[in-house]
């Protein structure tokens, strides 16, 4: 375990490095793609970066960030992880099938009869990176971790397993899950496999428990190490780069590349450039404008999947004027030139979207059509309707997210011409952050994703309280039982459940506080002399399966 010191605005974890970018080399390691044909494996990777993770820990400070998003992937693990399935050279995610992780490999759960307990039986021999054994209580705590308002209650979490007492743990390396509703089952498993499912070492950050902090919510922020993840940090200076170190006793056996240096380059295009030319192995959160630059560089492979679960959110918050009318809300949902953004902005680069359920959630028959066109005359007619011919609307942007930015333009530039006089506000992450969780905003677009595909989770992104109801959304009594009815009908991929999910789908479309306008493409550049590309629930590269090609 190594401790993040801050002194002088530089975070530290053990001793600093500062590597400048000028070949995809590391510390202590002399190999680069120009001599990746020679006898000595190349056992590092350089990667361009957007900016550096914010904190090391979900729990404690949720930002929905890439980089957070990175670090919790790769310095942690959970009892799950989905199966994959190789398209066009991608490794995607098989939202559907799962697999021991932390949990047994060959037999990691059973189920009751009733369908209203999951066993998980654990792996043995699994120590952590502090060195600590994995045991049963482990997955207990980390859980209650999670449930706890003092560890900052993921309501991803509480949505579907709200109680400490509905786990038990029979032995070591048994626990068991007891459902209070057996419909849960379909949401349960993903809830365990990604993000808000990682399991934490008890023994390691108790060590750093305080009267204050009783789970060490905010030591874990800004330490690491106590994770089972592939991989830990190894050092980080703060606005330039960190360092990983490949943990050598992962469970799912240690990655190929041993270090990964993750090199700060603000610019888009810089980044680019640095994987086309060999500067690096890997470029992230490339805008598509750029990724359309190097698509045909001789270095380099983009992936491309076709079912994108990322996407751009428009949300019109609900708790102010104009859009506490859904008349002004559909009007607005009219007046963006959806087709200019995929093509202008994002260079092909994303698809229509048909509203929140994708091709991956494998929902029998839903609609494909787009949840809204572009439509001036239909725009105005509505704000007539509403008793309006001009209104003034704020669209607040993230302005470290460049294609979110030129989205936010080309929609005030067209949104115009319906009678929508649109000021686009860019703000800080911190500062858009903040004013997201508190709806204080007008409205705001965000990209984002559902990292779950599980019909029923699109739910979350509407429960007051959880950071990603955007608009405010205020469940009704209609929407309550709509999923009543949905969850009633039988399996959520079955055909019986499918016009339900249908629907639901209908409702948020009309409600038009917040929907996704469109699916973009993984935003990554690799090497071609990498192999096993990713397109994962959370859009990040996985580093620890990556591979040489050769």
């Amino acid at each position: 375990m190594r401790k993040i010191t801050k002194a002088g605005g530089v975070v530290a974890i053990g001793a600093a490095i500062v590597l400048a970018v000028t070949g995809c080399t590391s510390a202590g390691n002399s190999n680069s793609n120009s001599n990746s044909n020679s006898a000595t494996k190349k056992t590092s990777l350089t990667v361009a970066v957007a900016a550096l993770p914010t904190s090391f820990d979900l729990d404690g400070a949720f930002g929905a960030s890439n980089e957070n998003y990175t670090m919790w992937s790769q310095t942690q693990i959970g009892l799950l992880n989905y199966k994959t399935k190789l398209e066009n050279g991608v490794v995607v995610t098989d939202f559907t099938h799962f697999e021991g992780a932390l949990a047994d490999k060959d037999n990691p759960y059973t189920v009751s009869d009733d369908g209203q307990t999951y066993t998980f039986h654990l792996r043995k021999d699994v120590v952590s990176q502090a060195g600590n054994p994995l045991t049963a209580e482990d997955v207990r705590w980390s859980i209650e971790r999670k449930l706890s308002d003092g560890g900052v209650g993921l309501t991803q979490v509480k949505a579907y397993f709200n109680n400490p007492d509905q786990m038990e743990v029979i032995d070591d390396h048994t626990i068991a899950f007891h459902l209070h509703n057996a419909g849960n089952d379909n949401v349960l498993l993903p809830v365990l496999t990604g993000q808000t499912g990682r399991i934490y070492d008890k023994v390691e950050l108790l060590k750093h428990a305080t009267p204050d902090d009783p789970w060490a919510v905010k030591w874990a922020t800004q330490n690491t190490g106590w994770g089972f993840g592939p991989y830990t940090v190894s050092s980080m200076t703060q606005g330039q780069q960190i360092v990983l170190k490949a943990n050598p006793k992962y469970v799912l056996g240690e990655p190929a590349f041993r270090t990964i240096t993750m090199k700060v380059v603000p610019d888009s295009g810089t980044r680019a450039q640095l994987v086309s030319s060999g500067g690096v192995d890997v470029a992230e959160a490339l805008a598509p404008a750029d990724l359309a630059t190097i698509a045909k560089s001789p270095k380099v492979q983009e992936p491309k999947v076709k079912n994108p679960i990322e996407f751009i959110d428009l949300s019109l918050v609900q708790n102010k004027a104009p859009f506490d009318d859904k008349t002004v809300r559909q009007a607005f949902f009219n007046a963006v030139p959806y087709k200019e953004i995929i093509d202008k902005v994002y260079s092909g680069f994303a698809v229509e979207s048909s509203g929140w359920f994708t091709g991956t959630m494998n929902v029998p028959g839903l609609s494909t059509k787009p949840a809204y066109t572009y439509d001036v005359d239909k725009a105005k007619k509505l704000l007539a309707q509403a008793g309006k011919s001009s209104v003034d609307v704020t669209l607040s942007v993230p302005n470290n997210v460049p294609d979110v930015v030129d989205a936010a333009i080309l929609i005030g530039s067209f949104a115009k011409k319906a009678g929508f006089n649109v000021t686009v506000n860019q703000l800080s992450p911190a500062d858009f952050a903040t004013g997201r969780l508190n709806h204080s905003f007008q409205s705001l677009l965000v990209a984002n994703r559902v990292q779950i595909q599980y019909p029923s989770f699109v739910n979350n992104f509407f429960l007051p309280g959880d950071p990603s109801n955007s608009g405010d959304f205020q469940p009704t009594a209609e929407w309550n039982e709509l999923f009543a009815s949905a969850a009633a009908a039988g399996p959520q991929t079955s055909k019986e459940a499918a016009p339900y999910w249908q629907k639901i789908n209908d409702f948020i479309n009309d409600d038009a506080s917040q929907i996704p306008i469109l699916y973009k493409q993984p935003n990554q550049a690799y090497s071609k002399d990498l192999v096993n590309m990713t397109y994962r629930y959370d859009s990040t590269v996985d580093y620890s399966i990556l591979k040489p090609a050769r």
